[in-house]
């Protein structure tokens, strides 16, 4: 009785481990394999008109990360995004996006990527696309946001922070403490500019403000670019764009956003611009995921929680290696 016991125990456990492991194959392997689920449903049967629902949420990225051996991997915000809008072109039947943004912002070759992205897909389609901010869409959140046709908050959500931001910590003082030297061989006296082993002279600073001016400067004219049409004034930018967080409501007042809704309120406003009161909202998910059906569910597959400094780690340094950060050293970010 004890064998049979164990040996069911064992069959049992083997059973689980093949499932988990084929989930974590499946997850990985199959990362362009989509399928669609609904989330909202129409109440006609015959309605074929589909509202696509793309989630973008925690640090704006590129590559993603890996969720351990159990946890699967998470693909980047550009790789996800470029997914769906590609099943999005692929769908007749597809006749609005919404961009559900719920983010501090990230990298900003990658925040610029993704507006480049939906900035595509509308000049290849003609499918509007409205942005909707979730609690945070700041910085490379609002950047993102700027590429859609329209853009409207949740009551509560704290947005702005327009501007870019460089850290770059000073280790000379530990170095000399420590008697820890670094020894470097370079081709031109700002080869090594930023090391974090070394002081900036005013002239290297200098050459860091330039260029954190020239992408503040880009991000000033993709804002402009996307709001001056619809009432956002160039002279506001003195304080919308200093890089301070701000409300909807001081958003909507400064015409830097179209308005406020709440979720049921948003879809409805979708169906009036697709000009169907029934369309279904839908989204797509990587094989082996699922949303669980509505709109405020998270995708089975791990995502990034959201916050500072788990998904960008501006401290990544590693003494015996030179200490080099893991990424680019500028952000279109929300540090709070």
């Amino acid at each position: 009785m004890k064998n049979r016991i164990f040996a069911l125990a064992l069959l049992a456990i083997a059973f689980v481990l093949q499932g988990c492991i084929g989930d974590i194959i499946m997850t990985q392997n199959a990362r362009t394999e989509l399928s669609r689920e609904t989330l909202v449903a129409s109440d006609r049967f015959f309605t074929a008109d589909e509202i696509l629902w793309i989630d973008l949420k925690g640090v704006v990225d590129i590559e993603g990360a890996s969720g351990g051996l159990f946890g699967g991997a998470r693909p980047g915000m550009l790789v996800g995004l470029k997914d769906r809008l590609k099943a999005a072109e692929d769908n007749p039947f597809i006749k609005a996006v919404v961009l559900f943004i719920d983010s501090p912002g990230g990298g900003v070759t990658a925040s610029d990527l993704i507006h480049h992205e939906i900035i595509s897909f509308k000049e290849k389609t003609d499918i509007p696309v409205i942005a909707y901010m979730g609690g945070v869409a700041a910085s490379g959140g609002i950047y993102i946001a700027m590429a859609a046709d329209e853009i409207y908050a949740t009551p509560t959500t704290v947005t702005g922070s327009i501007g870019v931001i460089s850290i770059l910590p000073g280790l000379e003082g530990l170095s000399e403490k420590i008697g820890l030297e670094m020894r470097v061989i370079k081709s031109g006296e700002n080869k090594d500019l930023g090391s974090p082993w070394s002081s900036l002279s005013e002239e290297q600073r200098s050459i860091f403000q330039e260029l954190i001016d020239s992408m503040y400067e880009g991000f000033v004219e993709v804002v402009m670019d996307s709001r001056e049409d619809k009432g956002f004034e160039r002279s506001s930018l003195a304080t919308m764009a200093d890089g301070r967080a701000y409300s909807s409501q001081k958003a909507v007042e400064a015409n830097l956003i179209d308005g406020i809704f709440y979720p049921d309120e948003l879809i409805e406003h979708v169906r009036q611009v697709v000009g169907n009161s029934d369309a279904s909202i839908i989204s797509y998910e990587y094989k082996g995921s699922r949303r669980f059906g509505n709109i405020y569910a998270n995708s089975s597959v791990p995502s990034p929680r959201m916050g500072f400094p788990a998904e960008i780690n501006l401290f990544n340094f590693n003494l015996g290696l030179g200490a080099l950060p893991a990424e680019t050293r500028f952000y279109y970010l929300w540090l709070p």
